[in-house]
């Protein structure tokens, strides 16, 4: 699914070190807001999160993005053993939008990311709304 919308919120930066490959990563959840239909009254808002430490220097709230996003349920096992079960939400594009142009202009950005291993794209240069990757 792709939406158009702003970044509403940048929430605090998550960082670690991965307990199977022992590689340092980070993290950078936020919340995304958009209109999933036009003609509604409120906008429709999800949390998403970035790996792609480009993106994670470079986000500011209130930005204008075009951002691709999917979903899948995930189990997690507590450590009392029980289990539950999540909705997981996976960003898997990111690029700014120009607000002086009408129509999207996708020639600011690309990045993508798959699972915790981003993949940035670079394409052409940009002014200071869009992201610079």
């Amino acid at each position: 699914m792709e939406f158009q919308g702003r970044i509403a919120k940048l929430l605090p930066i998550r960082q670690g070190v991965s307990q199977r490959t022992g590689n340092e990563w980070k993290s950078l959840p936020f919340i995304f807001e958009y209109f999933e239909n036009p003609s509604d009254r409120y906008a429709d808002s999800v949390m998403l999160e970035t790996f792609d430490e480009k993106v994670i220097n470079n986000l500011k709230e209130g930005m204008e993005v075009r951002c691709g996003f999917g979903h899948k349920a995930k189990t997690i096992t507590k450590q009392d053993g029980t289990q539950t079960t999540i909705n997981e939400m996976r960003l898997y594009k990111i690029e700014s939008v120009r607000k002086e142009h009408s129509a999207v202009n996708t020639d600011g950005v690309g990045a993508q990311q798959q699972g915790a291993t981003p993949a940035p794209q670079q394409q052409g240069g940009g002014d200071e709304d869009d992201l610079p990757f």
